[in-house]
């Protein structure tokens, strides 16, 4: 009753405050909001689809973008509320890992099958070939604009662009009014929040730089409602987190360099006793290159990164004292050359050459009560992904155009050394291995656009994709040293239909039908070793099929009325012999995204989000015979954000953001990371608020 009270009753102040004469009596103009109308929003250019500006209505993939406006209007707290947020993304939260789905397909990695990048630099964690948040935990206030670029990229980005990119940048620098901010937050669950950002250009110079800290208490709820175990998760979950970044830009060289920490107590494999298990990331970047345009025809682009990680876990089990230790990490640089032609202007042509080296990767793994490690794991020889790549462009006529592109990549062999057993008294077995999959991949993509108008756009798709697999999955492979199947990467082929219009100045929609069939997936399987015993092992058993529609509409009634309304029907099957009658875990058949906003004037606006999850089933394990936890129902989270720019004149802010106002029970269904403690599933977060209070300004003379 409570809830369906709180919910008329903030509908109720909706419809009001939008008719209140008081509130709206200064009048304001849509671009003061939003920059581009509807019709102008096919011809915004991002840079993530093809490394160049393009406009997304002639882009060969389904696109969708984030704006600072956005983050700001609808007051998003963290990066990964944001991603929540963009249509196709649901989260699964294992009190382990904060992690994503995208068109019905999980991987208990985070992020595994997108690629991640913060102005132009993968985020990989080069030891499971995934994107913990943990590493990038950049404030939502840093973020200028993200840029997700759906269906298969490893043309342009390699290995792991199974279902596309998404690119947050964070070092735009405009000819913004405030070029500088300062906030502070606080809120449920014992949250605060400081942040800075400064940015600006003199002359050829430009600079920006962020810096964030977030720490919170956690979430406090009942054990026994989630499985077998008695107590409370409070005071077991909480997170600190920093992080900085600086991109500096002097002509045509630039330098992007980032640091990230956070300390995350987790659950994983059973609760923890006293204070909680301590997971620490650190990660560092440095980027810099050069990006020279010589003429109108001709322009190159060279960058050099490196990278550096490390994820030390402190375990807390059982009982008072506990030790277990795991460490893994992983370290190295990317090259890559880029050279854009513009011969005759309907033909664009787009090359590519990109070296990445691991020159480390650490893995040591130390459980004495269970009698588990010492184990650990080093590279003999650096990990060498090599690439090259084309795409062609070219408006065939005045409404149609052409996209085409392919990718050859390599990775040499390379060979890892495991050591097993007690290292202080030299008694240990080690084991060499070597990765042989050296055969190059072929990966092509072909896209055909038709460009009737600048209202709209049609687009028949066609694109393959890569995932090699991870250290972790090679080494895990090896564990006893007995012969198993080697893994290859895994595919997937995406064909899609993809429609972009304008119907009215008010009213724009965008529809993706889309067919996904991944083919070599790595999953856990039984296999026989060279001497006929049966063995538990990964290898590239796995085949799926996603069929499934998006459809967005945009609707903006007044100037000062935005409404966006998305939804997505997917269905996703197991293909492999015997699991064709059983449902894949983590795929929601439905999900559904709302966003609504109003500018009661120039200064005071109101947002509500609603985010729909459909049910889902957790995973179905071969060794268990079964299911490793219950399947959990569908939940729908209801979000507001009250915010004042402006206060008294100055540059003053005041945000007022709610979330999952109806206090909904949010399970997440139990993954294999936490079956024992979790199989009826995790809870998510409840209701929440939190207030931040900032300040924006002009930079000192």
């Amino acid at each position: 009753m409570v809830k369906k009270l709180l919910f008329v009753l903030l509908v109720g102040v909706f419809v009001f405050t939008i008719n209140s004469p008081i509130l709206a009596q200064e009048e304001r103009e849509a671009e003061d909001i939003e920059e581009f109308s509807l019709e102008e929003l096919l011809n915004v250019e991002i840079t993530t689809a093809g490394k160049q500006p393009e406009k997304i209505g002639e882009i060969p993939a389904s696109v969708i973008l984030v704006t600072r406006e956005d983050i700001e209007k609808h007051g998003y707290q963290t990066l990964g509320e944001v991603l929540e947020n963009i249509p196709g993304l649901y989260q699964i939260n294992d009190y382990f890992i904060q992690n994503f789905g995208v068109r019905g397909f999980y991987t208990v990695d985070s992020l595994r099958n997108m690629i991640v990048l913060v102005n132009d630099v993968k985020q990989t964690d080069d030891f499971r070939s995934a994107y913990w948040l943990s590493q990038i935990n950049m404030p939502a206030e840093a973020i200028d604009r993200i840029e997700v670029v759906r269906g298969p990229m490893s043309v342009i980005y390699g290995t792991g662009a199974f279902f596309g990119v998404i690119h947050i940048k964070t070092n735009i620098v405009g000819e913004e009014e405030w070029a500088n901010t300062l906030s502070f937050s606080a809120g449920s669950d014992e949250t605060y929040r400081l942040f800075a950002r400064s940015s600006g250009s003199s002359g050829d110079f430009q600079y920006a730089f962020n810096a964030g800290y977030y720490d919170t208490y956690g979430i406090d709820v009942p054990l026994e409602e989630m499985g077998p175990f008695i107590g409370n998760t409070g005071g077991q979950l909480e997170n600190t987190e920093k992080f900085f970044n600086v991109s500096l830009k002097f002509k045509d060289f630039f330098v992007d360099t980032s640091y990230a920490e956070t300390q995350k107590e987790i659950y994983i494999v059973l609760p923890t006793i006293s204070d909680g298990a301590l997971n620490e990331f650190r990660s560092a970047r440095v980027a810099f290159g050069y990006d020279k345009e010589f003429s109108a025809k001709v322009r190159a682009r060279a960058k050099f990164d490196y990278f550096y990680a490390r994820n030390f876990l402190d375990q807390d089990l059982l009982f008072e004292n506990f030790w277990g230790r795991q460490l893994d990490g992983a370290s190295g640089y990317n090259v890559e050359l880029n050279l854009f032609l513009n011969p005759v202007p309907e033909l664009n042509l787009l090359f590519g050459v990109d070296y990445r080296k691991v020159l480390d990767v650490q893995n040591d793994y130390r459980y004495p009560f269970f009698a588990l490690g010492p184990l650990w794991a080093k590279l003999i020889d650096p990990i060498v992904t090599q690439s090259a790549f084309v795409q062609l462009n070219w408006k065939i006529s005045d409404q149609f155009k052409i996209v085409a592109g392919a990718r050859v990549e390599q990775v040499p062999e390379f060979t890892a050394e495991r050591r097993f057993g007690d290292f202080a008294a030299g008694n240990y077995t080690t084991v060499q291995f070597t990765y042989s999959q050296t055969d190059p991949e072929f990966i092509p993509r072909v896209a055909l656009l038709f460009l009737p108008n600048e209202k709209n756009a049609v687009k028949l798709l066609y694109g393959q994709a890569i995932n090699r697999p991870s250290f972790f999955q090679i080494i895990d492979n090896r564990l006893g040293g007995f012969y198993v199947q080697p893994l290859e990467p895994e595919t997937i082929r995406t064909f899609e239909l993809n429609y972009l219009g304008t119907l009215s100045p008010k009213l724009s929609v965008s529809l993706s039908v889309f067919y996904n069939l991944l083919e070599n997936l790595i999953f856990r399987t039984f296999l026989t070793d060279a001497e006929g015993n049966l063995i538990q092992s990964q290898a590239n058993v796995g085949e799926m099929t996603t069929t499934g529609a998006e459809l967005s509409i945009t609707a903006r009634p007044t100037p000062d009325f935005h409404l966006e309304l998305s939804g997505t029907l997917q269905e996703t099957k197991d293909k492999r012999e015997g699991f064709e009658d059983i449902v894949p875990g983590y795929s929601p058949k439905f999900l559904g995204y709302a966003k609504a906003s109003y500018f009661f004037n120039k200064d005071i606006s109101l947002s509500v989000t609603g985010t729909f999850v459909g049910a889902m089933e957790a995973f179905y394990d071969t060794w268990l015979g079964a299911r490793v936890g219950e399947k959990v129902d569908g939940y729908f989270l209801l979000g507001a954000n009250l915010r004042f720019r402006n206060l008294f004149g100055t540059g003053m802010f005041l945000n007022i953001r709610g979330s999952n106002l109806l206090d909904e029970e949010i399970r997440y269904p139990a993954t294999s990371n936490n079956p024992l403690f979790a199989p009826q599933g995790t809870f998510g977060r409840g209701m929440s608020l939190l207030a931040t209070l900032g300040y924006r300004f002009m930079p000192i003379p």
